[in-house]
């Protein structure tokens, strides 16, 4: 048996010897257990281990202490898996000084046999919903040997006494990135990184970003280093940093053109310039000063519009929610109303609603990308929401500190999320505009919420504050929402009738009146009436006839407006009848035109629109 490359009896010894008190012991009751958070189960309250190496038997010990004492095991239904682990050890004749001398692969074929021996060698299943909108089953391995993987991803950490920032795998969680627990990945590998120089200056940027970004940026751009890493070994295999010039640069922006969308290309292309700048500032690289990427050769994706649920589609989900258990009929209500990420929402904690001396109910919680905490009002019917799944927690077993927990008491997965919704799509046949089943993404409740409130007039720094973006450009793109529906209800009058103050009809000026120009106009160029338009644009300075705007060949108007023009007209013949009353002659006279004008707007739109 050959001794995997980082093994060492000393370290080893130096390993157990970290087990202290009750974690050095050969019998484990989970019942007194230091953590003093676990549920034991009667059934499976000690944990023996007694296996015939001495050695082996430390390490089984250190995997199970940062196990337990990590809380990645909250309950003892683990004990089973470990009983049986030891009992496959003492049937093999020869064991070696350490789990690290085999690797992963080989104790897996030798714990296989074992297992298929005794009957007990049974794969699991996934289901999923894929991306077709159709249920998946797909297979996983069997569950005895999820703690073979654990044990030997943890001892090669262990063995290996690299600091944190120069091995080759992440553990982010470990090293206090901003890691997003309801993802299933936390680790960060750089062997993708096929060069070594590449992948040792890939280390020290991703330490820089590491406490500046959240974990999925910082992914991101180790996989932007990866795609460059690829292209040298395929057009440049033996390049080293000072081969990296402005040529070999745009020879890869053409590369990347042709291999991933748009959008991927522009974030690959700017992760890599922006990693060469920081290696030329820092000194990890010898690449020049001068900027080797410029914007303008950036990749530039179209202008991602916010994907937000159709209202039809919407009431479905609604009409069916109650189909899901009561914790997914919360979630799925609260995304509703708040628009949160879902990481938000699946980390949030049990305490996370507050109440102020008025009355008004606030939800608590960690925004993501800005990472600060948030507290938003919301309405009676979802703090009530709130309240339920609190006692549910609180009443359970888990004694979980989250507020939507898994079985275990941790972080529910995204993945879980999306197959729970996506499955009631599918059970429900909820169908798109286009006639195909449609697929949820959490994302776009978000965008359901900004688009709503934009819609509502709501001010955009509010929208911004409320929903956490980092800075405007993320909110505007709701704006182009409520642009087009303005544009929409615009359009139905474009096709009917624009009157002037006689009631003369004003006909359309061809390319100068489509919805788009004259959408532009009216928001931006056109000096806006309560009762109208005005024709003269905002350039040529203001009225010189302040409030004759009824007696103005410039004004213009349409059926929008009619309820303001019969209101106008009532209390018109108002003011005329109090100044014929007092012998007010000139206000009558003056106000004697303006009635005739507004009857004749009155009387007109009223013909053209009913």
């Amino acid at each position: 048996m050959s001794t995997l490359t980082g093994w060492k009896r000393t370290t080893q010894v130096t390993l157990i010897a970290e087990l202290k008190g009750f974690w050095a012991e050969d019998l484990w009751d989970m019942h007194h257990s230091p953590t003093g958070t676990l549920s034991p189960n009667a059934s499976q309250r000690r944990l023996t281990f007694d296996c015939k190496s001495a050695a082996i038997n430390g390490e089984l010990k250190y995997v199970c202490w940062k196990k337990f004492s990590e809380g990645q095991w909250r309950s003892t239904q683990e004990l089973t898996k470990v009983h049986l682990m030891i009992r496959w050890l003492n049937s093999l004749e020869d064991l070696p000084a350490s789990l690290m001398c085999l690797s992963f692969l080989e104790w897996q074929v030798l714990y296989r046999k074992y297992l298929l021996n005794l009957g007990m060698y049974k794969q699991g299943t996934t289901n999923r919903m894929n991306g077709i909108q159709q249920p998946t089953i797909t297979a996983r391995d069997s569950c005895y040997m999820s703690l073979l993987r654990q044990a030997s991803i943890m001892l090669r950490d262990a063995y290996d006494l690299r600091p944190a920032h120069e091995k080759d795998v992440w553990d982010l969680e470990r090293m206090g990135g901003s890691t997003n627990l309801s993802r299933t990945n936390v680790r960060l590998g750089f062997l993708i990184v096929r060069q070594s120089w590449l992948r040792k200056a890939a280390k020290l940027y991703l330490k820089y970003c590491l406490p500046l970004y959240a974990a999925g940026t910082c992914r991101t751009r180790v996989q932007a280093i990866a795609c460059f890493s690829d292209f040298l070994a395929e057009v440049k295999p033996y390049a080293r940093a000072k081969d990296i010039k402005r040529k070999l640069l745009l020879d890869y922006v053409n590369y990347l053109q042709k291999r991933v969308r748009t959008g991927s290309a522009k974030n690959h292309v700017l992760s890599l310039r922006n990693f060469l700048e920081m290696s030329h500032r820092e000194g990890w690289l010898p690449v020049g000063p001068e900027r080797l990427i410029y914007d303008e050769e950036v990749p530039q994706p179209p202008k991602p519009q916010p994907r937000y649920l159709p209202s039809a589609v919407l009431d479905e989900l609604n009409l069916h929610l109650g189909n899901l258990s009561k914790p997914w009929q919360r979630m799925i209500l609260i995304l509703q109303e708040c628009g949160m990420r879902i990481s938000e929402l699946l980390e949030l904690p049990v305490d996370c609603l507050t109440q102020d001396a008025r009355g008004v109910h606030y939800l608590r919680y960690l925004q993501g990308k800005v990472r600060r905490e948030n507290a938003i009002p919301i309405s009676p019917v979802i703090a009530g929401i709130v309240q339920e799944q609190q006692a549910a927690v609180r009443s359970g077993r888990t004694g979980s500190a989250l507020l939507f927990p898994n079985s275990k008491g941790g972080v529910l997965k995204q993945a879980s999320f999306a197959h729970r919704i996506n499955r009631l799509a599918y059970d429900h046949d909820i169908r798109g505009a286009d006639g195909k089943l449609f697929r949820f993404q959490a994302h776009q409740f978000r965008h359901t919420v900004g688009t709503r409130m934009v819609n509502l007039g709501v001010p955009h720094h509010i929208i911004q504050r409320y929903l956490g973006h980092k800075g405007p450009e993320m909110t505007s793109r709701y704006a182009h929402i409520h642009d087009a529906t303005m544009k929409d209800k615009l359009s139905e009058y474009l096709k009917g009738t624009l009157i002037d103050v006689s009631g003369k009809v004003v006909a359309d000026n061809g390319v100068n009146d489509t919805v788009d120009l004259q959408w532009f106009t009216r928001s931006v160029l056109a000096q806006a009436l309560t009762n109208g338009y005005c024709a003269i644009p905002i350039v040529a300075g203001p009225c010189p006839h302040p409030n004759a705007c009824l007696n103005c060949a410039h004004f213009r108007t349409d059926a929008t407006f009619l309820e303001v023009h019969r209101a106008e007209l009532h209390e018109t013949e108002r003011v005329i009848a109090k100044a014929d009353a007092n012998g007010w002659v000139r206000q009558s006279e003056m106000n004697a035109r303006k009635r005739e004008n507004l009857i004749t707007i009155v009387t007109t739109l009223e013909a053209h629109h009913g």
